[in-house]
């Protein structure tokens, strides 16, 4: 029988308690940025470096508040139509969840100069409340896995730690570990003189039928306060700071079972139910440029900051274990039970498991240039325009670390580990944005696309794997006697991989995932 060990000893005891597992994947949720924005933006495929006069100008490049002459308040609810496919070893898995959208909201005040002769014409400044990350969805998967077990990231766990005894096995892992050991699932043994760990759930010794099933509520919402200025009609310039709080909760349910289906071979299956939230705030400043060389030409410049965010994951964990006669083999007892459930709340006094930890977001730097036909003064004039934003983002400079004033050795390391993946597995990444108007008198009428290039390494995708994303929109606009509304219709198709879970030697299943989500903004404004 092949039994994978992991050594279960360390040459120091590290004082480190359990972290919660942060890894690659987290960083990539909190790092891609899918701001709702102004239905009139949406529309236009979120193209708005260069163009400017809108309240999402605050989000994209604070330099185009500078075009304001006037005080607005925008509101700007949505509707979320999100749709998931899973493809699991060529078996296809559907699921869906609608999700209201709290959109892009504001206030923008313009302060126009008194002094001719001053060559700040006015100074705009901005309040704005924006949602730039959806994470509601419901998505599953199964079949079978004759590499790996869900168990073995907790071997992982505790022969990363540092642990040298059993007593510490019991008590430092109360979001896995510790139940998988208090119930049989894992065990230990000496080989050779060094204590090791091992699995009941072997998949070298039996193929192991694995589901999975996630449902994820959430999103991240960003205040931004958004200052710029207008330099005689030809230079805009800004910056913005934005405060986003992210609220993310997963419910994740796994299961692995014996498809052999033979009798005491010292497993039958496990039930493992996990009650997740991350919550935190951050902070990010983004500053740009747009110069007007002629005047129906518009060209533009911003760059994002990372953010820096101040995370605390709380965790509840349900394990069922039921592993035939193994219990009663070990312990020479025919009374042991042949199936054991315990929960974190076992091990914390009844409180969810908590960890607090930072991580840093990628930087993001945009360049774009719009055309405007009949580009005069007064704006009612105007007749249509084109633009265009690309955008470069670097996903491996993303990066988590402790939060602690003085973290120990044991969480440097293993974020130093969960750093190094992050950037084996992704790259910077080429955003491409366009959008369009053409206007009649009061009404307007608008399209875009959006192209998100993939943020994985090639060589880490597996074959027939994308992980791109691209937004198809159209919408119509309404303006008139100092009013406005807008209505716009974006669809979302994107690629990606989901991994349920992570191990060194990359004996883990991915799942390819396909997401159609349906997007509905309106936006009502006001001038005053």
């Amino acid at each position: 029988m092949n039994i994978r060990y992991s050594l279960l000893a360390g040459f120091v005891l590290l004082s480190i308690t359990n972290i919660s597992a942060q890894d690659a994947t987290d960083a990539l949720r909190f790092s891609e940025y899918n701001p709702v924005h102004t239905a009139r933006t949406q529309a236009i495929g979120g193209a708005n470096v260069s163009l400017g006069g809108d309240l999402s100008s605050a989000s994209i490049n604070p330099a185009g508040l500078a075009q304001f002459k006037t005080n607005e308040w925008v509101f700007s609810p949505g509707f979320f139509m999100n749709r998931t496919k899973m493809d699991y070893n060529e078996q296809f898995f559907k699921d869906n969840r609608n999700a209201a959208s709290i959109g892009m909201n504001g206030l923008i005040l313009s302060f126009g100069s008194n002094w001719k002769s001053n060559q700040i014409r006015n100074t705009t400044i901005s309040l704005s409340v924006n949602q730039t990350a959806n994470y509601n969805s419901n998505f599953n998967y199964s079949g079978n896995n004759l590499l790996s077990s869900y168990s073995e990231k907790w071997l992982e766990e505790v022969a990363n730690s540092g642990i040298s005894s059993v007593d510490e096995l019991l008590t430092r892992f109360p979001t896995g570990a510790s139940m998988a050991y208090e119930s049989y699932l894992i065990d230990t043994a000496t080989i050779g003189g060094e204590n090791r760990i091992f699995t009941n759930a072997n998949a070298g010794a039996m193929p192991l039928a694995q589901s999975f099933s996630y449902q994820t509520r959430g999103g991240i919402y960003e205040g931004t306060f958004g200052i710029a200025w207008n330099h005689k009609e030809k230079l805009f310039y800004g910056l913005s700071v934005g405060i986003p709080l992210v609220h993310y909760k997963r419910k994740s349910t796994i299961t692995e079972k014996d498809a052999s289906e033979t009798p005491d071979n010292d497993f039958e299956r496990f039930t493992f139910t996990e009650n997740f939230s991350t919550q935190g705030s951050g902070l990010n400043a983004k500053f740009g440029i747009i110069y007007k060389p002629v005047e129906y030409i518009r060209l533009g410049v911003s760059l994002h900051t990372p953010t820096l965010l101040t995370l605390t994951d709380r965790t509840d964990v349900t394990l069922t274990s039921e592993i035939e006669n193994y219990a009663r083999k070990v312990n020479n007892d025919n009374s042991k039970p042949t199936s054991y459930t315990y929960s974190t709340k076992d091990y914390t006094g009844g409180e969810d498991y908590q960890y607090s930890y930072q991580l840093i977001t990628p930087w993001r730097l945009a360049v774009s240039g719009s055309y405007v036909f009949r580009e005069v003064h007064d704006v009612t004039k105007q007749k249509a325009f084109v633009t265009a934003d690309l955008e470069l983002v670097n996903y491996k400079a993303a990066s988590f670390s402790s939060n602690a004033e003085i973290p120990n050795a044991g969480e440097e390391a293993y974020f130093k580990s969960v750093n190094r993946n992050i950037d084996e597995l992704y790259r910077y990444a080429l955003n491409v944005r366009l959008g369009g108007e053409l206007k009649f008198n009061t009404w307007m009428v608008r399209g875009g696309f959006q192209y998100n290039g993939s943020p994985y390494q090639k060589d880490f995708l597996p074959e027939g794997a994308k992980g791109w994303r691209m937004i198809p929109s159209a919408g119509l606009g309404y303006r008139n006697k100092g009013y406005f509304i807008d209505l716009t219709y974006a669809y979302q198709i994107g690629h990606a991989i989901h991994m349920p879970y992570v191990l060194t030697d990359n004996a883990y299943p991915l799942a390819k995932q396909q997401t159609k989500n349906g997007q509905i903004i309106a936006t009502v404004g006001f001038k005053f």
